[in-house]
């Protein structure tokens, strides 16, 4: 395919010098009943192109979808405006039916068990190798995975995430290999991964590697805007027409059209520029490495010594400067106006990508340049233990509940999905046991400055529960 052409930016473009009298949705028209102070923020052109699913535009966008499964290699693509969330989802209706077994990679991202609510699928979690001195999930491995399957032989899908939120990528391809074995789709939440295979210093991409269905967010190292996602399909193992369905059935009927233009601009700026544009990327990348490892008490993941990791993603070890990351995070916005992706208790993550300038780079070294050590070094909270599955994630979503104080929840069955956010990897469950570990870490985290999301009391003093055993 023509991968010059950008058929949404086409429409874009032949919407802008039309003029015509808009007798349809949304209600603004076109910006013209906008609120004047909004008009001063964002000016009048978003409104003047946040236009409806016209004929034309459907059209344009089944082009467009067409020519990022070219691009990336996909057999089919859908552009997603709900973000990758509504693509796992998706995924998981689509392979997997009601009370049949999927293995689930345990530093999943919560909309993964939100899949399994929706679809009844009966998860089998997969813990991940971990690296304590660097406080680093390094994903699946293929051993456990093998392991796993033969276990249970009964598993319809395998669902792992690769690249993590850290940049970590797992063995997409000895991982495909081993759920092909079995004639089982192996799906993966590759968020962060929309730009690999754009060049041949990044790792490869999980469709390069034989995965069956993978969800790209495409605005989080692509250019499109956030909430703007793709999901790919391709090979025996999905049927694409109930992939279709499903999508159909998870996203909004009244997609945003700057969202779907912006997905398409992007596929065609990784494809066409992306070699150019990622090497002064990587080029940055490098220097801040390499400027950073000269600060005393500061430690940065290297390619050396993670080979699978995605250069782009730089995370800078706070282990030796006896400080939390919660603390640094707000320091260096405060102070230095750098403003990291995410905070952990020992690390910072910086996501690098063809929007970074070098000035960004120069302040990013000076903030950490002048932070000053607190105590003792500080000990990673090593990741705790997968609690006991009591029921499915759907049955405890559906079994009458009941809040009770943290102290009494020990023992009793989660109606709740608690998780550090970012990046947004569940500690528990829904329909998993509470236990003293849990409960430990998530109130560490929590003491320290970091927030837990998914549960109904923000100050973690409650817990929701099953009322009555399942």
């Amino acid at each position: 395919m023509d991968q010059t052409q950008v058929p949404l930016l086409a429409i874009a473009q032949n919407y802008l010098a039309t003029d015509h009298a808009p007798f349809y949705m949304p209600g603004h028209k076109r910006g013209q009943g906008i609120a004047p102070a909004l008009r001063e923020v964002l000016g009048s052109r978003p409104f003047e192109l946040d236009l409806p699913e016209l004929p034309d535009i459907a059209t344009a966008t089944t082009e467009a979808e067409k020519l990022a499964a070219a691009a990336y290699g996909a057999e089919r693509t859908w552009f997603l405006v709900n973000g990758s969330t509504v693509g796992i989802h998706a995924l998981v209706l689509a392979a997997v039916a009601a009370g049949e077994r999927i293995l689930v990679g345990r530093n999943c991202h919560r909309a993964t068990i939100g899949a399994l609510v929706l679809s009844g699928a009966i998860p089998t979690y997969l813990p991940t190798a971990y690296d304590h001195g660097r406080d680093l999930d390094l994903g699946v491995t293929p051993e456990t995975l093998a392991t796993a399957l033969e276990r249970y032989p009964d598993t319809k899908a395998v669902l792992v995430v690769s690249p993590n939120y850290f940049g970590v990528c797992g063995n997409m391809a000895a991982l495909a290999a081993i759920a092909h074995h079995q004639n089982i789709p192996l799906l993966v939440d590759a968020a962060h991964g929309a730009h690999l295979g754009f060049h041949p210093r990044l790792p490869p991409s999980a469709l390069q590697c034989g995965a069956d269905g993978v969800v790209h967010s495409t605005h989080k190292v692509g250019t499109a805007c956030t909430q703007a996602s793709m999901l790919h399909c391709q090979g025996p193992r999905i049927d694409p027409q109930r992939l279709h369905h499903a999508v159909h059935l998870l996203q909004t009927t009244s997609p945003n059209f700057l969202l779907l233009l912006s997905l398409d601009v992007s596929r065609w700026q990784l494809h066409q520029q992306g070699k150019e544009l990622f090497s002064q990327t990587l080029a940055l990348a490098a220097i801040a490495r390499s400027q950073l490892s000269q600060l005393a008490r500061i430690d940065v993941i290297t390619p050396a010594t993670t080979p699978t990791l995605d250069p782009t993603r730089l995370t800078v070890l706070l282990h030796a400067l006896g400080r939390n990351g919660y603390d640094i995070d707000q320091e260096l916005f405060s102070r230095h106006r750098v403003m990291p992706e995410m905070p952990t208790l020992t690390q910072l993550v910086f996501i690098l990508s063809i929007g970074t300038t070098s000035q960004d780079i120069q302040r990013l070294v000076a903030g950490l340049a002048h932070l000053t050590p607190g105590g003792a070094p500080l000990d990673p909270v090593a990741p705790c233990a997968i609690p006991p599955q009591i029921c499915s994630p759907r049955q405890a979503f559906m079994a009458e509940q009941e809040s009770v104080p943290i102290a009494q929840a020990m023992g009793r069955t989660s109606a709740e999905l608690l998780c550090p956010y970012p990046p947004g990897i569940p500690l528990l469950c829904p329909g998993e046991l509470v236990t003293a570990e849990v409960l430990a870490t998530l109130t560490a985290i929590h003491r320290a400055g970091g927030a837990i999301h998914g549960g109904s009391d923000p100050n973690l003093s409650a817990l929701r529960v099953l009322r009555t055993a399942v």
